[in-house]
């Protein structure tokens, strides 16, 4: 049992330091966003999640902001909750372009024993609605708003 505990000890601190870099950013475009300084598809987002194949939901929270290294694609730092107690953060970078008014975010992203993941997302300045499948059979959606 110790054996194990240690074992995990490096996936434990990956963890907690995701979240931890998720909060600080989260802080940053907050604060921007409440200044003016971010406009869609930019910024702060929060709603919820869904799976519709098995129910499963939670709280969400992105930052969106451009990649500095790579024009017209995007860097999506999320942070989900689920079972009400857990939580985990997770970065992806999509394309996105824009389209009569809104923003397309279309792309697919690994994320180990979870499979990998298809997200088409319509970002409008004050919506973000998305639609998410994985290669394990996972359908779902999420909708998310700016902060209050």
């Amino acid at each position: 049992m110790k054996f194990q505990f240690f074992l995990n000890l490096p996936l434990i601190g990956l963890f907690f330091s995701g979240c931890a870099g998720f909060e600080r950013d989260w802080k940053q475009a907050l604060a921007d966003h409440r200044e003016g300084r971010v406009t869609a598809p930019d910024g702060p987002w929060e709603g919820t999640w869904v799976t519709t194949t098995d129910g499963h939901s939670g709280k969400l929270r992105a930052v969106v902001t451009p990649a500095a290294d790579q024009p017209g694609h995007y860097d999506f730092h999320y942070h989900a909750t689920w079972a009400k107690i857990l939580s985990g953060a997770y970065k992806v970078r999509f394309p996105v372009i824009r389209e009569r008014g809104h923003y397309l975010a279309d792309g697919e992203h690994t994320m180990g024993k979870f499979g990998t993941f298809g997200h088409r997302a319509v970002i409008t300045d004050d919506a973000f609605e998305a639609t998410f499948s994985s290669d394990k059979g996972d359908l779902g959606s999420f909708s998310m708003t700016r902060p209050r």
